[in-house]
Order: structure tokens, then C-alpha cells, then sequence
């Protein structure tokens, strides 16, 4: 049996990061690694039970000894399961690029076979599309596995990986419940496509959705997408089948009958709402894994995620609590989307953490039998940005949190105490207000080439309302969901509000925490079984449970930040920052003209929660 030994390791590339070992990352290395040297790749078309012929790529450890039969890992993709560079470059360029093509070369390398398939409609498979992970795709996933066990180089253990919408495509493969598939290792993907990706706080995420789709229709003509010139000078289009690139044409020419999720999916304002467009989509949540999480049966779950990954750590959380498995394990680091850059402001860069380790371990385990940490460690690893130490829990939110009150005053601060006055404060909208180009939603699309994100605040935050703390005599560390529960009073009968968390250097730069957004008649909220129901405010964000404000009225918004694990340093302060806007990322559903009395004092008056941890 393999065995692991507690080592040293670096974490992150913060300073006073080099501890000793710690449950993540962990600097686990296969007894397998030193058997293989290099990597062959083979391609084929695989013809599923309706004819559609899918391109797969089949990934060898080297030298393979073809009598002793290896786990195997299913990736399923819509991104093209291998680019095809131009001449002369195809000569000498790896397949596996970036922090992706790293974790795939040293998984396979630790004695792993990887079956990469492209999905159909997409790549150099055959059929189409119509939206994503549709019946007809995971059903496919079913059938690929029962062609692996049958192969002589499959041991009859299966693991489903993937990052983004591929790892949202591993999760789908578990409500099937094949039994040849073991573990399960969703990486930055999302939980709930609603408020996760689509209508975050019940406000269109316009932006994305429309690159998205910008992105996978050039994809589906075998298009470069990115915008970089290094990528046009490169990137020739997908790889065809090798020894059936005359058939690459033909089956371009049946992804012209693929849908556009922007198309698809414009109108959709409210949960169950069923889209235009003739009812190929019956509603939002076809595209959503959390209604059916509960059909697992087993298997093992390890769900990743970044503080600054979107979205889509609240998707990791969401899916860890939901579940009810023996092996239910959650890390979140300081990561970006895709886990390519370490993010924690003022220490960010390269990411350092050791991901092909930490999908290692956990694979020899249930794909291979060996004694590793996989099922030692603690069941959630989180990473506090600023302190820059990955610590442990036993659950999430972890134990020992307070939530802290601070309350609006007058004059814009954040008192500790509820003041004795009352008074208003004027919110006006600014169409014109946003986060620019360098934030967690542009970085789910690829599109933040740099580990420096939201490095403007000051000046984006200069004409918005914000309060502020006095500076801290002590160090704070947030851990878990921030509340803002803000009173308002207004005509208006609907509007969307943006909340922001910032850090505040004793030289007045401001670093960006966290955020939470809402639609204004999303205020109700729901009791309904629910993986977040007394964690934050749960709301159904259906239009039967959606109304208008009540005009003049105070009208309580009880509003989530996304989570984080922060340390405010003693001698900082702490902003809060309200907008109307962000025009950079999201649909403006507020009236021109329209303004939002922000209410401060001893009653209904607006108070922000922290979730402080003990230290």
C-alpha cells in the first residue's frame, strides 16, 4: 500500500508562509510517480446508443505495461478536449497548458489513464446542443464509463473530474449513480445556476451570460475565443480525431443546430420561470445540480473553490453541506477562478498551492486503495487571506464564529454600539458606478489575465456611500457569510442593491473583501428546506414571492455578503460601500432618477453582521 509522510510545504506566496505541514495544501507525491516519465495520447470516436459519434482523447502514463490494468479519470468538456495549433507551432507546443494542463499532466504521470471527452455538439464531437448538461450529455458520461471498465487498461475504478463547467459535468455523472464511479472531485463550479451564476441576488448577471455565449458559439465554429494576440498567433482550432480529420467539417456543421444560452435564456427574471424561445428549456433550474444532489447514493466528494472564484464558492459550500455521504470534504483557497492565481490582496501572485497533490491523494485513495491523508484530514480546509495560513473545521461555517455587530451612524461610520440618534442617509443612482474589468465575475469567463484584482477601489468607491470603522485596536478575523441588514425608505417600488466590504490601510488605500447584491422586491424571505436556512437570508426567488416596496415605507433588506475568511489588521479600518450599479457585470434595474434613504440610528436602523473568529 502507498503511504504519506508529513513533510514541509509552502503555502501561498504570502510571507511567514513556510510552515510546517498542514492538511492543505498537502505535498503528497503517488508511490506511482517515479514508474512513468512522459505521456502518449490516442484519439478516437466513441458512437453513443443514438448514433452521435463523440471525439475522445485517451492520456497513457509512459512507459505502460498494458498486464497491469490502471484507475481511470472521465473529464467531460464543451471547451475543446485538446487545441490544435498552427504550423510550426503544433511541433513543439505542449498540450498541457496553464495551471489546467498542469493538474492533468501530473495526475496522469502518478499512473492515471484520463479519458477526455468532448461533449457532443461541442469540439470534434458530433450532434448538438441545446443547453448545457442536457439529459442526453449525462447520459453520455453513463456510457463512457461502461466502455472504460471494459477496457484492458481500466482496473474498474472510475473517477469524475473537472474544473468550471467541467466539474459542474463530474457532479452531473453522480445522479446516475454508476458503480464503477468512486470519487468525485468538482473544482470551481457552480451549485446553483440561479443565484450562483445567472441572477446572483436575483440581478441578470448580463455580463457573463453574454460573453459565455459570445465564447461558446466561436467554439462551437471552431473559433478562437480568446482575445489575447498570443492565442490568435497560436490556436489553430480544435484537434480532430487523428486519422479522421476529414470528418472535422462534418461535424461543425451539426453544432449550426446548437442554441446560445444568451439567447435562450433571456427573459428569465424569476426561479421556475419558463424562457422564451419555443420551451426547449423548461426552466432556469434544467441547468442547475442542486435540485438533484439529493439523488446520490455514493461515492466520495472533494468540492474546491476560491474566495475570489465568483460565485462559485458559495456553490462548494452550498454542495458540501447539502451532501450526506461518509467522504464530504470542502477546501477553499485564496484562489481566482480556475485556481491560477493566489488572490488575497497585497500578497497575491502565482498560485504556489499544490493542486495536483491535493487531487492526488485523494484519488490513490479511492481509485487505488492506498493509506493516504484523504481520509485523516479534517472535513473543510479554508485558507484566511492577510494572516495567509490555511487552517481547518469540522463544518462550515466553522465553530467559534460570533456574528458582530457594527451599526450605520451619523457622519458615515460603523460604531460598535447601536447609536442613540436616528437620522437618513440619501443612496442616488449611478448608472455609471461599477468594479471594472479586473473582478471575481470577469475572471469566470477567463478574461483577468493578472493576479491583481480590483486594484481601483479607491477611486471606484470615491462618489459611493460608504461607512466606516474607527481603526481597529486589535485584529478581526471574518470568517463565514457577512449580513447586512439595511433599512430603507423609498418611492421607488423596486431597484438592485450592491454592498461592498473593504479593507482600509492606515494610508487610505482600500482592499477589496467581499460583496453581496440584491433585487429590492427579492426581500421576502423564505423558510423553505434550504443547504444555506439559518446561515444567511434563503429567499425562493420565485414571482409569486417577489413585491414591490411599499412606497415610503422602512423596508428592511437582510443582504449576504459572499463568504471569505479575512483578518483585518489592528490600526485598519472596515468600509462598507452601497451602490445602485455595476455596470461592468450585472443588469441595471433601477429607474433613472431614483434615489434610496439609507436609515441610521436605535430603531430600524441598518447594522452589518461579521462573522468574527476567536483568536
Amino acid at each position: 500500500m502507498g503511504k504519506w509522510k508529513k513533510i514541509k510545504c509552502k503555502m501561498g506566496p504570502g510571507k511567514g508562509a513556510h510552515l510546517l505541514f498542514s492538511p492543505m495544501p498537502i505535498t503528497y507525491q503517488s508511490p506511482d510517480r517515479d514508474r512513468f516519465s512522459g505521456i502518449k495520447v490516442t484519439s478516437r470516436y466513441l458512437t453513443m446508443r443514438d448514433g452521435v459519434r463523440l471525439a475522445v482523447d485517451v492520456y497513457f502514463p509512459e512507459p505502460y505495461d498494458f498486464r497491469q490494468p490502471l484507475p481511470v479519470l472521465l473529464h467531460q468538456t464543451r471547451y475543446w478536449r485538446r487545441t490544435r495549433f498552427k504550423w510550426p507551432y503544433r511541433w513543439f507546443m505542449s498540450p498541457f497548458q496553464g495551471s489546467a494542463g498542469r493538474l492533468v499532466k501530473d495526475i496522469v504521470l502518478s499512473g492515471y489513464v484520463l479519458v477526455n471527452v468532448d461533449a457532443r455538439g461541442s469540439g470534434a464531437s458530433f450532434g448538438s446542443r441545446v443547453y448545457p448538461w442536457m439529459p442526453d450529455e449525462v447520459d453520455d458520461g453513463v456510457e463512457i464509463v461502461d466502455w472504460i471498465i471494459q477496457q484492458p487498461w481500466s482496473n474498474g475504478n472510475v473517477g469524475a473530474v473537472g474544473i468550471s463547467y467541467t466539474g459542474t459535468a463530474a457532479e452531473y455523472l453522480a445522479t446516475r449513480n454508476h458503480p464503477a464511479v468512486k470519487a468525485y472531485m468538482p473544482l470551481f463550479s457552480l451549485y446553483d445556476i440561479y443565484t450562483d451564476i445567472a441572477l446572483p441576488g436575483g440581478i441578470p448577471h448580463d455580463g457573463f451570460i453574454s460573453r459565455w455565449g459570445r465564447a461558446n458559439a466561436l467554439l462551437d465554429a471552431n473559433q478562437n475565443p480568446l482575445p489575447y494576440p498570443i492565442a490568435k498567433l497560436l490556436i489553430q482550432g480544435v484537434a480532430p480525431v487523428k486519422g479522421h480529420e476529414s470528418e472535422l467539417e462534418r461535424a461543425l456543421e451539426e453544432h449550426r443546430e446548437n442554441l446560445n444560452v444568451d439567447e435562450t435564456s433571456k427573459g428569465i427574471m424569476f426561479r421556475g420561470q419558463t424562457p422564451g424561445g419555443g420551451g426547449v428549456v423548461q426552466i432556469a433550474d434544467d441547468n442547475s445540480i442542486g435540485p438533484v444532489q439529493g439523488n446520490y447514493e455514493s461515492g466520495a466528494f472533494l468540492s474546491g473553490s476560491g474566495w475570489y472564484d465568483g460565485a462559485y464558492q458559495l456553490s462548494a459550500i452550498k454542495r458540501f453541506r447539502n451532501l450526506d455521504l461518509p467522504y464530504n470534504k470542502l477546501v477553499i483557497g485564496a484562489w481566482s477562478h480556475g485556481g491560477k492565481w493566489h488572490t488575497s490582496p497585497g500578497y497575491s501572485g502565482p498560485n504556489q498551492d499544490d493542486l495536483p497533490a491535493l487531487a492526488t491523494h485523494y484519488f490513490d485513495h479511492f481509485l487505488k486503495g492506498y493509506d493516504t491523508p484523504a481520509t485523516e484530514t479534517p472535513r473543510v480546509q479554508y485558507f484566511t487571506m492577510q494572516e495567509e495560513k490555511w487552517k481547518t473545521a469540522d463544518q462550515w461555517p466553522p465553530k467559534g464564529t460570533e456574528m458582530v455587530p457594527l451599526w450605520l451612524d451619523k457622519g458615515r461610520k460603523l460604531v460598535t454600539k447601536a447609536p442613540a440618534s436616528r437620522g437618513v442617509d440619501v443612496l442616488q443612482h449611478d448608472p455609471t458606478s461599477g468594479t471594472g474589468e479586473l473582478t471575481r465575475w470577469r475572471a469566470l469567463a477567463g478574461l483577468v489575465p493578472t493576479h491583481k484584482y480590483y486594484p481601483d477601489r479607491r477611486e471606484q468607491t470615491r462618489p459611493l456611500l460608504h461607512y466606516q470603522t474607527a481603526p481597529l485596536s486589535a485584529d478581526a478575523e471574518v470568517t463565514g457569510h457577512p449580513i447586512l441588514e439595511l433599512w430603507i425608505q423609498t418611492r421607488e417600488s423596486d431597484g438592485s442593491i450592491f454592498i461592498y466590504l473593504d479593507d482600509v490601510l492606515p494610508n487610505g488605500d482600500l482592499r477589496y473583501v467581499t460583496e453581496g447584491l440584491l433585487r429590492a422586491s427579492h426581500c421576502k424571505e423564505s423558510d423553505a428546506p434550504d443547504p444555506m436556512q439559518g446561515i444567511v437570508p434563503v429567499r425562493s426567488f420565485k414571482e409569486a414571492d417577489s413585491a414591490p416596496l411599499p412606497a415610503g415605507e422602512p423596508t428592511l433588506l437582510r443582504i449576504d455578503l459572499l463568504p471569505t475568511s479575512y483578518l483585518f489588521r489592528a490600526g485598519h479600518a472596515i468600509r462598507l460601500t452601497l451602490a445602485t450599479a455595476d455596470k461592468d457585470n450585472f443588469a441595471d434595474l433601477n429607474r433613472e432618477g431614483s434615489e434610496y434613504g439609507i436609515l441610521w440610528g436605535e430603531r430600524q436602523g441598518g447594522r452589518l453582521l461579521l462573522p468574527v473568529g476567536a483568536k
